[in-house]
């Protein structure tokens, strides 16, 4: 009898703990206050004032680049005073700035064999890291990144005796370490230069930021190579809030700027690829970027911007995409992010709140999208009117008139019916429609993003 005790006993234990568990994963505040956004600031390299850097909006600067010498002295910064300025006004936001040190050449020099040669000695390897302590004391800054491109499997054992070492020292002065790595091609194998950075080091890092670009030249930088890097870290044992996506704001093979891309012509702000002249522009848009920060704020720790100089200062920055997300989202449960809709019209997001009471997109039973009917049609120019007698919701736009019976499987439109699979519905006072079905209905081509739960609507 005691055994069958002790059995049930377990048994009532563990539904107890499951039934704690799924409550906290329905219940718990996702925490945006920790999700970073980070910005690299490569201030000698762009002509941009820095009275427009959204210090506001951002939670880390990495101003870039502190140059290292192989015998573990620095170069002087060539604006040592935009630093400082740069560092009291983000401050004053309480937005934290680390130095970056290194990048992947200087000068047409290969900074990687510096660092090789410094790190090498036990003595220039002390060097510099008083270098950098006095560095960092004197700019008042609150952390380094290590930007070492790249250590290999003869180098790693001195890598990782410069990340402690380093680490050890910072922490003495209140300071953090991060460091830039690179990513992965899927979540299970890594490439060379990701496998090699041992459990040592990422434990002695405050946070990575993934170089999630630069893949190729025409598609350089990809959702599912972000979604790779990120899944390849996290199975690597680093925390979600220690992994940071990098996202780029230039394009390949043209280098231009994400801000000068749409200064020939704001839709391209919408876009992912422009055919400029002399070479053309694969990048990531605004609706691409907003989808890779839905990814990050499901699965990772913070995004990083590289280089937040290429930001536009309008409604098409990205800086301030980011910082409305964060926004929208902040007061949601685990469960409720994970379950967010986004749906966009003719590339542009169509953006409701429910803290304003006009409804928002959720996935019913089927796990289709159901949109506010009211609120999606006129963003798209519809006149909508409801018949409560009949139940009867009609919308009218360049000419054609759409009939939407509630809680039946068609629609009609200019009198003609359309079968649907789904039934428009009522929720908290709202009619809601299956948006696919019905968009398709009315001519448009709809894709289903399902990665980011984003629904894709394009007028023909």
């Amino acid at each position: 009898m005691n055994r069958f005790k002790k059995l049930w006993i377990f048994i009532i234990l563990l539904l107890i703990l499951t039934i704690k568990f799924a409550a906290g994963y329905s219940g718990e505040i996702v925490n945006k206050d920790e999700f970073k956004v980070v910005g690299y600031y490569s201030g000698d390299l762009f002509n941009e004032p820095l009275e427009k850097l959204q210090t506001d909006k951002l939670t880390h600067i990495m101003y870039a680049f502190l140059i290292p010498s192989s015998d573990g002295t620095l170069v002087d910064l060539e604006m040592p005073e935009q630093l400082k300025c740069l560092v009291e006004k983000a401050h004053k936001d309480n937005c934290k700035v680390f130095i970056s040190i290194g990048g992947w050449t200087y000068k047409g020099n290969y900074l990687g064999t510096v660092f090789e040669q410094l790190a090498s000695n036990d003595e220039t390897r002390r060097l510099f890291i008083d270098n950098v302590i006095a560095f960092t004391d004197e700019y008042n800054l609150d952390g380094v990144e290590l930007d070492w491109e790249h250590p290999n499997s003869d180098t790693i054992g001195d890598y990782e005796k410069l990340v402690v070492e380093l680490n050890t020292s910072l922490k003495s002065e209140g300071k953090e370490l991060s460091a830039a790595l690179t990513g992965a091609y899927s979540p299970i194998n890594g490439i060379d230069r990701s496998r090699v950075i041992t459990n040592t080091c990422l434990e002695n890092f405050s946070f990575i930021n993934i170089m999630a670009y630069d893949l190729n030249e025409s598609d350089h930088s990809p959702v599912w190579f972000s979604e790779a890097c990120i899944g390849y870290w996290r199975l690597r044992g680093v925390p979600k809030e220690k992994v940071v996506l990098g996202m780029p704001l230039y394009a390949k093979p043209s280098w231009l700027q994400y801000r000068h891309l749409v200064a020939q012509n704001p839709e391209y702000a919408y876009l992912d690829y422009a055919n400029t002249s002399p070479l053309e522009s694969y990048y990531n848009g605004i609706n691409t970027l907003r989808e890779k920060t839905i990814i990050a704020l499901k699965r990772a720790g913070g995004v990083m911007l590289f280089d937040v100089n290429e930001d536009t200062n309008d409604e098409t920055s990205i800086v301030s995409m980011i910082d409305n997300l964060l926004a929208r989202t902040d007061h949601m449960t685990k469960y409720e992010l994970d379950n967010y809709v986004t749906v966009i019209v003719d590339n542009r997001e169509i953006v409701f709140s429910d803290v304003e009471g006009l409804g928002v997109p959720y996935l019913n039973w089927q796990k289709k999208v159901m949109v506010p009917m009211r609120n999606y049609l006129e963003a798209i120019g519809a006149t909508v009117s409801y018949d409560a007698d009949n139940r009867l919701a009609t919308a009218i736009i360049d000419g054609t008139t759409i009939e939407v019976p509630i809680g039946k499987n068609i629609i009609t439109v200019n009198g003609n019916d359309v079968e649907m699979n789904d039934s428009s519905v009522v929720k908290n006072d709202r009619i809601y429609i299956p948006v696919d079905e019905f968009f398709k209905a009315l001519g448009y081509d709809f894709k289903w993003h399902e990665n980011t739960l984003t629904a894709m609507i394009k007028s023909k």
